[in-house]
């Protein structure tokens, strides 16, 4: 009887090898059993399953989808591993920052199950850069490799390319250093393949605008006709951030990215921005062709959630704004419209902006704010939706609160204050990785965001739902009611 037994699995061992083998050879071009991971990690057209290195090593990784958009998750699977292995899976972005290359690293330990295979939608990461089953963690949780820039931030700076992300399967717990990132002897990996996170869906266009004094770029979703119009800004480290405008197109939205600082021929200086730019860029936006009528939606993060409020209140074509840990006052300086002082600053108290080493500064508690100084956002039809965080060490979230409070009641549901607990400044779009802290051109040296990274992801992944129905809500059915959205859990 055991011969038999024995004899049975020489027999399915030789019918998986000849299967195996078939596998190998069918994949265009073929992949011969030297595959090294720099080659696959210089090769553009490397296909998203790749099989073991070795020929003793039955592993493999699938990836599904293969190319998926940049706010979308994956299945991420590991086959013909040993049974109840140790395995680490590494994530590697390489990046540029201030200039300097930056290798971002994410890794979570493993057990494989009884037939040595793994999935990321079951299996609980152990330990590494996150804990728990979460099929996005290896994206969201990576971190600049020891060694490299700790203030570096991940930026996408080109949204028509998509941000590949390297994912090498290893024996053992082991934690990325720069032997597993150059994936070479001792550190060579079992298997690896790529992920492409494609940041423009197909069909949406990408128009550089330059109208007058407008600069920034419209995202226009596929098909014919109009579509609602969204203006999205980011903060003062200036210059033209598209990736958030890129992924509202991608949900329907013609989404205009203003840069309205450090950009081209703009104002170098905060204080030479004028808040006649904003209504320029949104009377554009209103007369534009492909721009659905019934007025527009605007997103800001930071300074730029500061001028979507008073786009809110001063320009009648916004119907809807999303506020992203902006202060609702203003700071630093005076605004201007048409060169006469339009918004005084809030005074700044120096002894209160606290400087911690290596992190940098933090600004949260220096402003001396009475009830006169908010923005009186209550004064607009429009509806607001805050997303504060309260890990924010740039801006107090308290203040959204306390102008909700300062609405009148028969105009309370126009507005919404959504608070994370854990999370810091930098809300982006889902499963960018969180940053701490990072140089900011405005302060001259390092800022300290705040958040901790698992609490800032599931922030992102919320906020950015939450953002996407409220848009369709108040551009798209105006009939829907926003003030009954639930606070997160």
């Amino acid at each position: 009887m055991t011969a038999m037994i024995k004899k049975a699995d020489k027999e399915a061992v030789r019918r998986l090898q000849s299967l195996r083998s078939i596998l190998l050879h069918s994949i265009k071009p073929p992949l011969r059993h030297d595959t090294t991971a720099s080659s696959l990690m210089s090769s553009p057209d490397s296909p998203t399953l790749l099989l073991s290195n070795s020929p003793q090593q039955g592993c493999s990784i699938a990836i599904k989808p293969m190319l998926t958009q940049f706010d979308e998750t994956v299945q991420i699977r590991v086959y013909g591993h040993g049974q109840n292995a140790k395995v680490t899976l590494q994530g590697l972005v390489r990046s540029q920052w201030r200039k300097k290359e930056v290798v971002f690293v994410s890794h979570g330990h493993f057990y494989t199950d009884q037939q040595g295979n793994l999935d990321l939608n079951t299996d609980p990461a152990l330990d590494g850069t996150y804990t728990g089953v979460d099929p996005a963690g290896l994206f969201w949780s990576m971190r600049p490799l020891p060694g490299h820039p700790q203030d570096a931030r991940l930026v996408i700076r080109d949204v028509t390319k998509p941000l590949v992300v390297t994912i090498a399967v290893f024996s053992g717990h082991v934690t990325p250093d720069d032997d597993t990132v150059a994936m070479t002897s001792p550190a060579k990996p079992l298997c690896v393949t790529r992920v492409h996170r494609r940041i423009l869906a197909p069909g949406v266009k990408r128009i550089e605008i330059r109208e007058g004094r407008i600069r920034g770029t419209l995202f226009l979703p596929p098909g014919r006709g109009t579509h609602p119009g969204v203006i999205d800004m980011f903060g003062a480290a200036g210059g033209n951030m598209e990736t958030r405008a890129a992924l509202l197109a991608g949900h329907g939205f013609a989404a205009l990215s203003l840069a309205f600082i450090a950009f081209e021929d703009l104002p170098k200086r905060m204080m030479d921005v004028q808040f006649d730019y904003f209504e320029e860029a949104t009377a554009w936006l209103t007369k534009h062709p492909a721009v659905r009528a019934g007025g527009l939606g605007v997103v800001g993060v930071s300074s730029g959630a500061c001028n979507a409020m008073l786009m809110a209140i001063h320009c009648p074509q916004v119907k809807a704004v999303v506020e992203i840990n902006g202060p609702p006052f203003q700071i630093v300086n005076d605004f201007l419209r048409q060169g006469k002082v339009f918004q005084r600053a809030v005074v700044t108290d120096i002894n209160k902006v606290e400087e911690r080493q290596k992190e940098g500064f933090i600004t949260r508690d220096c402003y001396v704010i009475t009830d006169e100084d908010y923005f009186p956002i209550w004064k607009s039809d429009a509806h607001i939706l805050c997303l504060v965080c309260q890990d924010d060490q740039q801006a107090a979230w308290e203040h959204a609160v306390r102008v909700r409070d300062l609405y009148p009641q028969h105009k309370g549901h126009l507005i919404d204050v959504v608070m994370y607990p854990g999370a810091g400044h930098l809300l982006e779009p889902p499963y960018t990785p969180h940053c701490r802290y990072c140089y900011n051109p405005v302060a001259m040296g390092n800022v300290l965001w705040g958040g901790e990274p698992k609490a800032h992801a599931v922030a992102q992944l919320d906020a950015w739902k939450r953002t996407i129905d409220f848009l369709h809500a108040w551009l798209v059915d105006t009939s829907s009611s926003g003030s009954d959205m639930e606070q997160p859990q």
